[in-house]
């Protein structure tokens, strides 16, 4: 009996290091990788997070991030950015929670998916929340996979195409140039 209880925890220990909630200063880390020179292609349709269809692994990144699946809260268009990088197909899922601006920016492929989360940190917002405000974020981040470009390739299309400068930090509408 003892045996079994000690592969199952061996088990789930392993299983927890590959797909584990970074730390604040290991996501800047990834945030400091080389941005490498991505093509932008059109845009996809892709399911949302909350749907079933929705690709497992990312699925267990938000919730090693800490998010609820379940939470009314998502707001997402659907649709995913579409890059590419070395002739690798690259999808960047954008979505956030309505009631506190908590945003998840994803990439993924087939196998692998990297995620930036950012949490308005509230007690830095006196008296409200402007458009323009640029406010500090409590910064999380989840990797799973072995593509060494994954990151870089999410980096390059945020300088790229939105107006995002610092992971640690949100701007309403930051997404977009």
């Amino acid at each position: 009996m003892n045996t079994v209880k000690i592969m199952i925890g061996a088990s789930i220990l392993l299983n927890s290091i590959n797909l584990h909630a970074e730390s604040a200063k290991e996501c800047m880390k990834y945030w400091n990788e080389p941005a490498v020179q991505v093509i932008v292609l059109e845009d996809v349709q892709c399911s949302d997070i909350w749907e079933d269809n929705f690709n497992k692994e990312n699925k267990k990144i938000a919730k090693k991030i800490g998010f609820d699946l379940k939470d009314k809260n998502w707001t997402s268009t659907g649709t995913c950015n579409h890059v590419q990088y070395k002739n690798k197909n690259y999808y960047i899922y954008w979505v956030e929670m309505k009631h506190n601006k908590t945003d998840l920016i994803m990439v993924y492929n087939d196998t692998n998916s990297f995620a930036y989360s950012r949490e308005i940190d509230r007690k830095k917002i006196k008296g409200g929340f402007r458009k323009e405000d640029l406010v500090d974020v409590k910064l999380s981040c989840s990797k799973v996979g072995e593509d060494e470009n994954i990151v870089s390739a999410l980096n390059g299309y945020l300088f790229k195409e939105t107006s995002i400068s610092n992971i640690s930090k949100y701007k309403i509408n930051d997404r977009f140039k």
